[in-house]
């Protein structure tokens, strides 16, 4: 799958925006007050988002981060009342972004440890764990749902998160999942680096980047890594700053734009989110440090941002060539934009714009 056509696949779900960008750089807090208001003054009377439905969890996410940093109320009762949208339309069973969204509402809320949301999150894991196939088959169902490997790793980065956040049962199998699904990963999915950047946030935040072997399949990319090589090497797909795109993150591995003349190499907004998001994680440990990495490219996400008359706070799918805007842009910029120091306990944040959206 190109670049492209995984993008343009799906803008089935579009705000209704091309451009290309010609503005002055923002400040980042600037930006995060910018898309946070933009993603109040929209959202629909339901809770969700016109268009982008499928799309609330990175949305709330987003918001309750935003509201972490800034403490604006609106923000909070926007990202709430996406929540409820979603308990509200997904029958319990959550998408990845949808569980680890709500799993945002319960950090934010006045008792953390005793909520809806965390009962809601807890009680789907715990389904899943006694469904027929258990948490194994769920995750291998959800693997076998796409036709390459980065989508759902995507999904799992996002359903470690929240397992762990809700102590379930499972929650070493869904850590395991990633891994697994990790070791698969090449430059033939569709966005092999911003999975990347989610394995690793995901990872970082729910055990030890040690060791341990990521495949023994001498045919894999990742033969002869170890988890304790992932931040160096996600690290290392982050553009120079003196180059084209400069501190935003390479889309593929080789750091070429595929052969599609229609995609770039690099400057997209979603891989530079979850590239930022995992250097975060990365760097909420004790053994690495990427504060510089991550101001560079959370300077470059508050670029992404734009400020001008009318379109103030959308974000589009390249951070200097514009293209489509999309609320999701939005929600997933502002689980990067804050301070590291000032996300929530596992770091949370969002996801990607799936070419599929698929409950299991």
């Amino acid at each position: 799958m190109s670049r492209q056509m995984s993008r343009v696949v799906s803008f089935i779900a579009i705000v209704a925006l091309t451009a290309t960008l010609g503005r002055g750089a923002i400040t980042i807090d600037d930006a995060i007050v910018l898309g946070s208001d933009r993603l109040v003054a929209t959202q629909a009377g339901n809770g969700a988002w016109p268009g982008s439905q499928s799309f609330t969890g990175p949305i709330i996410a987003g918001l309750a981060n935003a509201y972490g940093m800034e403490g604006a109320n609106e923000y909070k009762t926007a990202a709430e009342d996406g929540g409820a949208y979603i308990l509200n339309t997904a029958g319990g069973n959550f998408l990845g972004d949808e569980a680890y969204g709500l799993a945002t509402l319960s950090e934010i809320s006045a008792d953390p440890s005793n909520n809806a949301w965390r009962t809601a999150v807890g009680n789907f894991y715990t389904a899943v764990k006694h469904s027929g196939g258990g948490t194994l088959g769920y995750i291998n169902a959800l693997r076998s749902g796409y036709a390459e490997d980065s989508q759902p790793l995507l999904y799992l980065a996002h359903h470690a998160l929240a397992a762990f956040y809700a102590n379930a049962v499972d929650k070493s199998l869904w850590r395991q999942g990633v891994i697994n699904t990790l070791a698969d990963v090449d430059d033939n999915d569709g966005v092999p680096v911003m999975s990347l950047g989610a394995a690793v946030w995901a990872l970082a935040l729910t055990g030890d980047l040690d060791g341990a072997a990521i495949t023994n399949d001498a045919g894999s990319y990742w033969y002869g890594m170890t988890l304790a090589d992932l931040p160096a090497e996600l690290a290392g797909h982050q553009v120079p700053s003196s180059d084209t795109y400069g501190n935003s993150f390479y889309w593929r591995f080789d750091h070429t734009n595929g052969g599609d003349p229609g995609s770039y190499a690099a400057g997209y907004t979603e891989d530079t989110v979850f590239g930022t998001m995992g250097l975060i994680g990365a760097g909420s440990t004790a053994s690495w440090s990427y504060d510089s990495e991550i101001q560079r490219a959370r300077e470059v996400l508050a670029f992404g941002v734009d400020d001008t008359l009318g379109n103030a706070g959308n974000v589009y799918l390249h951070g200097w060539e514009g293209g489509g805007s999309h609320y999701a842009y939005i929600g997933e910029t502002l689980q990067a934009l804050p301070e590291p120091t000032a996300l929530f306990m596992l770091g949370l944040g969002g996801m990607m714009l799936r070419v599929q959206r698929r409950r299991m």
